[in-house]
Order: C-alpha cells, then sequence, then structure tokens
C-alpha cells in the first residue's frame, strides 16, 4: 500500500522545504505560506499513521469500523499538529534571538487555522487512501 520510500521522500521534502522557507524568511515575506505547510503535514501525519498501523497492526482495520478508522487516523493528526504547535511556542519563547516576539505563534486564531489545515490535510490523504483502495479491490 504505502510504501516506507514514498513516505521517508514525502517527509524530507516537506522538511527540507521548511528549513529553506524558515532560512529564506519566506513565512514572513508570505504569510500564506503556513496554509499549505500544515496541509502537508497532516497530509504525511495520516500517511504515516496509515503505514504505521498497517505494518505493525494488519488485522487492527479489517473489521470494516470506518467511523473508528476515520477518527483514528485525525486523532493521530491532531497530535501531531499539537505537539507542532509547542515546537512553535518552546522555539519562540526559548530560542527567538529577541525573546517571546510571537514569530511563529501569532495567536489563538493562528493556531487553530493551523489546526485545522493540519485536520484538513489529514482527511484529503483519507479521500485519496480510499479512492485509490476502492479502485485497486474492483
Amino acid at each position: 500500500m504505502i510504501s516506507s520510500k514514498l513516505l521517508i521522500t514525502f517527509l524530507v521534502f516537506v522538511l527540507v522545504f521548511h528549513a529553506i522557507a524558515t532560512i529564506n524568511f519566506w513565512y514572513w515575506q508570505y504569510f500564506w505560506l503556513d496554509i499549505p505547510m500544515h496541509f502537508l503535514g497532516g497530509f504525511w501525519a495520516a500517511m504515516f499513521f496509515i503505514w504505521l498501523s498497517s505494518k505493525y497492526f494488519p488485522n487492527l482495520w479489517r473489521g470494516g469500523e470506518k467511523l473508528f478508522f476515520l477518527i483514528s487516523v485525525l486523532s493521530f493528526v491532531a497530535l501531531i499538529g499539537v505537539f507542532w504547535e509547542f515546537y512553535e511556542f518552546i522555539n519562540d519563547v526559548f530560542f527567538s534571538p529577541k525573546g517571546y516576539l510571537g514569530i511563529a505563534q501569532l495567536g489563538a486564531a493562528d493556531t487553530i487555522k493551523d489546526l485545522f489545515f493540519d485536520l484538513f490535510g489529514g482527511l484529503a490523504f483519507l479521500l485519496i487512501y480510499r479512492l485509490v483502495k476502492k479502485k485497486n479491490t474492483i
């Protein structure tokens, strides 16, 4: 289904792009860039959860509990998103050169927007995954 090579390649792409965007201050020049990055992060987190669960717990989702599967994947995506928001907050408070200036954390509305796009990316992957899985079983 999902190869580990694809999973690692996607992660490396997102992390390298994030590093380049941070070094070149693209997040501050293009405020909208945060949105596709959170979408891609949520997309990857859903991909990782499905890969992980199919590799180590292959019989877990065979019962057909679609709602439980959806909730499990999106819960994992939300958890990763919350951890990323903690990372941004800690980076602003402890590692920002001028102290806490709200560089990565622009407030509660920004955090909610980020989590929304994390979940939206995870949902997009789930839809693609279901369509491909359905097409391959026909």
